[in-house]
């Protein structure tokens, strides 16, 4: 039964039909999570799923998403699926996929789908999801590769189903070419489940409100978050800031320039001066770069509107052909995070002044560090099993910066049960490391000390992602840096990327880094500091050299400690 059309100009019926856009891609994502068969889809949460329009335009995401992926996967869909795939191509049950990284968000393992979405014949929308991939055969993933042909097989756009029914060559090739095929064929199974979802329930979002298309809905949706981006530009000064900051790189240093240039509603980022692209799996692919300066600005904008097109229209980014942040075709790139990561923080750094309350130190989040065990079992059947780690988040400006945060990306970590069930190793000790956050009247989060044993009677190669163990993370506006991260392989301090060998019984000890601090650490409250020590954050000697803080004044707090 259908209603009268809706007035998308009344707030509260387009807030409900927004809500309600939203909740179809969040079904999608229970049903991905729940099916999915790899650790890190189902247990890290690294995939997305997102709801486009009939022009491949974002309309809803899932409200825990990754946030590179919900940007990329509409970049993916107009730039790349809709222009080889018009309407015309396309019939009911045909799923489309690549795992292309110039298309897709910068490295093999994420497949990249989309479902066309028909209603009386017509394409009115399309299902989106991304997903990492357990394994994508080629080098397992790691930042030492050397181009893209080391690090895996390369899927083009192709139909991955049509009109229903599964391309079985395509599936055979793939599954021929991986180590673990159940896990990655049960992973795009699902990410085709939980497409069929959001198809099964935009159509009977349509039907209950008898609308013939999407499109006055998604321009009520895209003109309002667009006014809303401009608005908020508009309240900042005209001007160019600029900021720079070098990170640990592979063989060398990279270093990353920024120029942020306010033109009345409008944003363009410029990475001139960036270092050039290298031979290793760390270039970021303009889409990557593209997603990263993106969200940068939207946390400083507008945080509070749902994500969508219309938030993406008054933002702009560039950098040099040939730079490490635009690299040329078939480069490395399967570690891309390692310096697309820590995009956001140089956004911060550069607008610190002209929007301190949103400024946030550096985080040792920032990027993600990957832990990616492989090996073979004593039958000589394959595991593999990737484990993130997060350092502390960086300072903000009412607040500390959280403990062990995943930004700016939002995966999970794998519960230590699951990951040992995954790969043969022992999770002997995960901690907090005091005295790692960076001073500041608000300090960095705190880094982590994780150690894992080798428990199985082969050796196992451990490919290392790993920043910030040369370069700490920074503070803003006066705040200090964080402790750097370490990697140990039996208590020796080793190169901290690429693979590395853990004979049977040895241990793999990390120490993430802690995030920056934010403002003058002498400025920080004495309430704050004797908090720290009564729960162990801080040392009385940290808090001392850090904050001037008198040892006979905090007595009461160390026993508290003791």
């Amino acid at each position: 039964m259908s209603m009268l059309k809706p007035d998308f100009n009344d707030p509260i019926t387009l807030q409900v039909m927004w809500d309600r856009l939203v909740f179809i891609a969040d079904q999608a994502d229970s049903a991905l999570g729940r099916t999915a068969f790899s650790p890190i889809v189902r247990e890290n949460h690294d995939y997305v799923n997102v709801l486009l329009d009939a022009k491949g335009r974002a309309l809803a995401q899932c409200t825990w998403s990754i946030p590179v992926f919900i940007t990329t996967l509409p970049m993916a869909a107009q730039n790349y699926f809709l222009k080889a795939f018009p309407p015309e191509s396309l019939e009911p049950g045909d799923v489309l996929a690549t795992n292309d990284p110039v298309i897709g968000t910068g490295h093999l393992p994420d497949m990249v789908m989309l479902t066309p979405i028909f209603r009386k014949g017509k394409i009115v929308g399309y299902a989106g999801s991304i997903a990492h991939l357990p394994d994508i055969g080629g080098r397992p993933q790691s930042p030492d590769s050397t181009d893209m042909f080391e690090e895996g097989i390369r899927i083009p756009m192709l139909k991955l189903f049509k009109a229903g029914k599964p391309n079985t060559d395509v599936f055979s090739v793939i599954e021929a070419s991986v180590r673990l095929p159940h896990e990655v064929r049960g992973d795009i199974q699902s990410m085709v489940a939980a497409n069929e979802v959001m198809s099964r329930e935009l159509t009977r979002f349509m039907d209950e409100y008898g609308l013939e298309d999407c499109d006055g809905l998604g321009e009520a949706i895209f003109s309002r978050s667009e006014r809303h981006m401009r608005q908020a530009i508009a309240a900042w000064p005209n001007g160019s800031y600029k900021a720079d900051m070098t990170i640990d790189g592979f063989e060398s240093d990279v270093k990353l320039c920024v120029s942020v240039e306010v033109r009345d509603d409008s944003i363009h980022v410029d990475y001139t001066g960036t270092s050039p692209e290298v031979a290793r799996g760390i270039n970021v692919v303009p889409h990557y770069r593209v997603a990263h300066s993106v969200y940068a600005l939207k946390c400083l904008l507008d945080p509070e509107t749902p994500n969508n097109e219309g938030c993406m229209v008054a933002l702009t980014d560039s950098a040099p052909a040939g730079s490490i942040l635009n690299p040329r075709p078939h480069a490395a790139g399967a570690a891309r995070n390692l310096v697309g990561h820590c995009i956001p923080s140089l956004i911060f750094k550069a607008l610190q002044h002209v929007v301190p309350e949103g400024a946030m130190g550096d985080s040792g989040g920032a990027p993600i560090w990957g832990i990616n065990c492989q090996g073979q079992r004593s039958d000589g059947t394959a595991y593999g099993s990737a484990q993130n780690f997060h350092g502390g988040q960086g300072g903000r400006s009412s607040m500390d910066g959280l403990d062990t945060l995943s930004f700016p990306s939002n995966c999970r970590v794998t519960p230590i049960e699951m990951y040992e069930l995954a790969v043969p190793v022992l999770t002997e000790c995960k901690e907090l490391i005091p005295d790692s956050g960076g001073p500041g009247k608000f300090r960095g989060g705190l880094g982590q000390r994780g150690v894992i044993r080798n428990l199985s009677d082969r050796e196992m190669n451990i490919y290392l992602s790993t920043e910030h163990v040369k370069y700490p993370c920074l503070g803003v506006l006066g705040g200090q840096a964080g402790r750097n991260g370490a990697v140990l392989h039996d208590g020796k301090a080793v190169f901290p990327k690429g693979r590395l060998v853990l004979a049977p019984g040895e241990r793999l000890t990390i120490e993430l880094p802690g995030g920056g601090g934010w403002g003058d650490a002498q400025q920080r409250s004495r309430d704050l500091v004797e908090d720290d020590l009564r729960q162990g954050l801080v040392s009385m000697a940290g808090a001392q050299a850090d904050y001037g803080y008198e040892a006979e004044a905090g007595a009461e707090a160390q026993k508290a400690v003791a």
